[in-house]
């Protein structure tokens, strides 16, 4: 097979780049983009209704269109996050830490600009490893079993808690509750029903989509009113918003050894199933604390290596996620198992199969992404400055669009008007949150990782009980261990050294 893949790469190129082929994933980036601004929809949502329109479809057309999707949606929804502290998609999350504070103190275009110059390159690594792991894809994955999985997951809830601002326990209690509302609804083993107080509504569990809408959007949009600013970056229309473009472009290459290392770890992120872009960027921004040294306290008020890393991994993920899904049909993020189903419907079956008849597909699939990643930084590139300038629009006029914008995205995700009224209610408890001290950021991605965390750690139990596994001769497992102690201790020592400073 290692002969073929110089000559299948060719190949899989040319389909992107032949008329009317590339029409595909340009057109797929710019509706990706779209979605990805609106905050509860995301390029999920626009997979899942793009699957039935095109039943009748050719294999290479579906590939380009579903590669861009992949693709196209990732930075746009760093744009949200930095402007207006609403994550256009879940992954995006961790950039709102430092990216809003940085708008609200009119430097929007240098952290727009870092993090489209980053997710750009980010994805280049991640595509670049992928290409150079197909012809020894299988050991990638091996290493990860339900204990190691449970372990990372343990890593990225005590990481997340651990880095929040204000108490470390106040972050820990917050990840508690959001691992305890994961468990509402069935029992993935029996499948009775918990916590769900009769109500019909709680039967398949809390959805995340009105909880990012209430304790992320509308606890923002209700404190931004009570604060008095007159915009968001309390800069007036007047104005032109503070920072370069070019400033947060330079800032890659100030800090490109962050950058490679944040890419590097986004892309072995990816290739673990069923972790995702979430702990990517969570880990990724984790490394860009512990590794500043003294300068770690400026994390959280508006750094920007708080931008840079987490959207380097975030992008980089995509392509690590092709890894297990090309190697042996095992999706490594939600993205790639839409994709998987996507490629089943269409007749192609991924592993040795896809690697070796169907390989110029494959790096169809590869070329598209990477087109996707960098027209979607491309265009956001240009975008830039209209970008900006809706953080110093009038709060009283862009308050109520954003708030009808959440409440549409709570809505159009499952339908239901009972999501509406759990995101206002959330939004009320976020911020009583958000006044009191109390991070929100952990209760969110601890709900998103409840049923990793859950799911894994009844498997470990189930083969600890059957003697098949046992931790101390597991190395992998020790070192998520010990990382689990630093991110815990980080704080405490990072107190320590401010006072001694």
């Amino acid at each position: 097979m290692n002969d073929a893949v110089l000559p299948a790469a060719w190949n899989g190129l040319a389909l992107v780049f032949s008329w009317p082929n590339v029409l595909y994933p340009v057109l797929g980036t710019i509706v990706a983009m779209y979605f990805a601004m609106l905050p509860g929809l995301s390029g999920i949502t626009l997979m899942a209704l793009a699957i039935p329109l095109t039943y009748t479809w050719q294999p290479v057309p579906v590939v380009l269109l579903f590669g861009a999707f992949v693709g196209g949606a990732t930075f746009m929804g760093s744009v949200t996050a930095i402007l207006f502290n609403v994550p256009g998609m879940p992954t995006n999350a961790v950039t709102l830490l430092d990216g809003y504070p940085m708008a609200q103190a009119g430097r929007a275009k240098t952290a727009l600009a870092c993090s489209a110059a980053a997710s750009a390159l980010g994805s280049t690594v991640g595509i670049l490893v992928l290409i150079v792991l197909i012809p020894i894809m299988r050991q990638a994955t091996l290493l990860f079993g339900p204990p190691e999985l449970l372990m990372l997951t343990i890593w990225g809830l005590t990481t997340i808690a651990a880095l929040s601002r204000g108490s470390t326990v106040k972050g820990l209690i917050a990840a508690g509750i959001g691992l305890l509302l994961s468990f509402v609804g069935q029992d993935p083993r029996t499948a009775e029903l918990r916590f769900t107080f009769g109500l019909d509504y709680l039967r398949d569990g809390i959805d995340l989509t009105p909880v990012f809408l209430g304790l992320l959007a509308l606890s923002e949009m209700i404190s931004l009113m009570a604060s008095g600013r007159t915009t968001i970056s309390n800069h007036p229309e007047s104005d032109a918003p503070a920072g370069g473009t070019w400033e947060g472009v330079r800032a890659l290459w100030t800090h490109f050894g962050l950058f490679l290392r944040s890419s590097i770890i986004g892309t072995a992120i990816g290739i673990i199933p069923g972790v995702g872009g979430t702990v990517a960027g969570f880990i990724a921004y984790q490394h860009a604390v512990q590794s500043s040294g003294k300068d770690g306290g400026s994390f959280g008020k508006g750094d920007i290596r708080g931008v840079l890393a987490p959207e380097a991994a975030i992008d980089a993920k995509d392509g690590g996620s092709l890894v297990p899904l090309l190697a042996f049909g095992v999706p490594g993020s939600v993205g790639t198992a839409m994709l998987l189903v996507v490629l089943t419907i269409h007749g192609l079956t991924p592993g040795r199969e896809m690697l070796s008849t169907q390989l110029p597909l494959v790096f169809a699939l590869i070329g598209s992404l990477f087109l996707s990643n960098w027209l979607t930084s491309i265009f956001g590139f240009a975008l830039i400055h209209p970008f900006t300038w809706l953080t110093t629009i009038r709060t009283h006029r862009v308050v109520p669009l954003l708030v009808v914008m959440a409440l549409a995205g709570a809505y159009l995700q499952r339908g239901l008007f009972a999501d509406v009224f759990v995101a206002c209610a959330l939004g009320c408890i976020g911020y009583w949150m958000k006044r009191h001290g109390w991070p929100r950021v952990p209760l969110v991605i601890a709900l998103a990782l409840g049923a990793l965390f859950e799911n894994n750690l009844l498997l470990t139990l189930r083969l600890q009980e059957l003697g098949r596994i046992s931790f101390f001769t597991r190395p992998v497992i020790l070192l998520l261990a010990a990382l689990c102690l630093v991110a815990l201790a980080y704080p405490a020592n990072a107190r320590r050294r401010r006072r001694m400073a």
